[in-house]
């Protein structure tokens, strides 16, 4: 074996070390999947480990996408929205419910300021 393919070899070994570790490790102490009522769901958790896993191979594959192909953009991205979308649907929920307490709470904050400047003790509003 030439020296150049038992680098490249070393090299690629190392990077499924450095991916397969973390991504066992994630697999054995988070569950994939979350089951509510009758759908099944992909642990988020699982999902921010197992990506965070996946850097050294993410680096690797970086550098091969420095001119991709058009089909192979619009592949990777469709299997990144796939895994997202039902995290991304609960985050709807949050933020649609942090925008409205927001609100709220701005009107409440800016009451206080009100009530807070018309009470100074000093008779002047």
């Amino acid at each position: 074996m030439k020296k150049s393919t038992l680098g490249k070899v070393v090299k690629w070994s190392a990077i499924g070390v450095d991916v397969a570790c973390p991504l066992i490790a994630t697999l054995s102490q988070f569950p994939i999947w979350i089951h509510r009522s009758s759908e099944a769901t992909v642990s988020g958790t699982f999902l921010l480990f197992a990506l965070l896993s996946m850097l050294p191979f993410a680096k690797q594959i970086a550098t091969y996408m420095k001119s991709p192909s058009a089909w192979v953009v619009w592949g990777i991205l469709f299997a990144l929205f796939i895994a997202l979308r039902n995290i991304i649907d609960e985050m709807v929920i949050v933020c649609f419910v942090g925008l409205l307490s927001n609100i709220v709470g701005t009107f409440v904050y800016k009451l206080g300021e009100k009530i807070a400047d018309g009470n100074s003790g000093d008779g002047s509003k």
